[in-house]
């Protein structure tokens, strides 16, 4: 397969160029915006059924193994292929990376965008949401004792009352952490309680859970979300099919879901779901949930880090990066 990326003012002379230089069989493969330039398209050219890259007259010595490296990763991650694509067409023009880790990381750089949930005081409330078992409520008492730790004082609620065990789970972590845990039925509630809480540092909210294909669900997370100041912040975790991850994605984007955690990372090692969720969605990176243990907290996720955990270590080929490989 030939990659080959067009600049021109607009959308219109952009496909001209594509169909011209290219041919009518060209597919595209990703467009972007060029504040004050126009637009940038890539598209693709099959050569082989393969989707061969042939890049060995395009970078220093050595690159081709180094790509070669990168793309099984992301074979073996089962990005989409239009993803997927968009990354190798990056990393063909990429020629500075010595390592197949940096060489994704800079490819991963360009097409997302990462932005960790805050660890010092937030004037909003972060509300955890997303669909059922993905692991809300893992992810505020992950949340919630990060910041204890950080010496911060933290309120917590939940509206997560009709689930059997529900509020019992979450309980159990608060009682450990000292932290008082409220319970809020409507908005009204939420709003209310929200006001009682103005001293505390940080305010976080395990929501009931959500499905995304159902408009009244939706519709109920968005009147909880606008009765206080607040950013919904959707867990979504590995190992799950991609389309669903990317229905799931948009869906909550339409309820102002801005940033995205990737839970599950400690019994799932497919990330490709996921990324095609986050970039289905237009949804920043933030963090990531790598072991059950409360204490470990969420990890701030980077374009290195990510990289890290697309591609194994050198132990074995199927090899799980631990926690300590990805943080440090």
């Amino acid at each position: 397969m030939r990659l080959k990326t067009f600049s021109a003012p607009t959308m219109t002379e952009a496909m001209a160029l594509v169909k011209e230089h290219m041919g009518s069989d060209a597919i595209i493969v990703s467009t972007q915006d060029i504040p004050g330039t126009g637009v940038r398209l890539t598209a693709a050219l099959d050569r082989d059924p393969d989707l061969d890259f042939d890049i060995a007259d395009q970078g220093p010595p050595g690159h081709q193994e180094l790509f070669d490296h990168a793309q099984e990763a992301l074979l073996r991650h089962n990005l989409p292929e239009r993803l997927r694509l968009r990354l190798c067409d990056l990393m063909v023009r990429e020629s500075g990376a010595t390592t197949a880790q940096q060489l994704l990381a800079s490819a991963l750089d360009e097409i997302f965008d990462f932005s960790p949930l805050p660890e010092k005081n937030t004037p909003r409330a972060l509300a955890f949401v997303g669909p059922p078992g993905c692991g809300k409520t893992l992810a505020v008492a992950k949340t919630a004792a990060r910041a204890v730790m950080k010496k911060r004082k933290v309120a917590v609620l939940t509206t997560d009352y009709k689930r059997a065990g529900g509020v019992a789970q979450l309980e159990a972590f608060t009682r450990i952490l000292n932290i008082n845990l409220s319970l809020v039925k409507t908005p009204e509630e939420f709003k209310a309680q929200f006001a009682r809480m103005r001293d505390a540092d940080m305010v976080l909210v395990d929501t009931a859970s959500c499905n995304p294909y159902v408009d009244a669900d939706i519709k109920a997370l968005g009147d909880f979300m606008t009765a206080v100041p607040s950013e919904p912040v959707l867990v979504n975790p590995a190992g799950i099919d991609a389309d669903e991850c990317a229905d799931i994605a948009s869906a909550f984007a339409d309820c102002g879901v801005s940033r995205m955690v990737i839970s599950r990372l400690d019994v799932a090692s497919r990330l490709g779901g996921a990324l095609y969720g986050a970039d289905s969605g237009n949804l920043s990176l933030c963090n990531v949930s790598m072991t059950a243990q409360v204490a470990d907290g969420l990890t701030a996720i980077s374009p290195v880090a990510l990289a890290k955990l697309l591609i194994p270590s050198h132990r074995a080929e199927n090899a799980k990066p631990s926690f300590s490989e990805v943080v440090k």
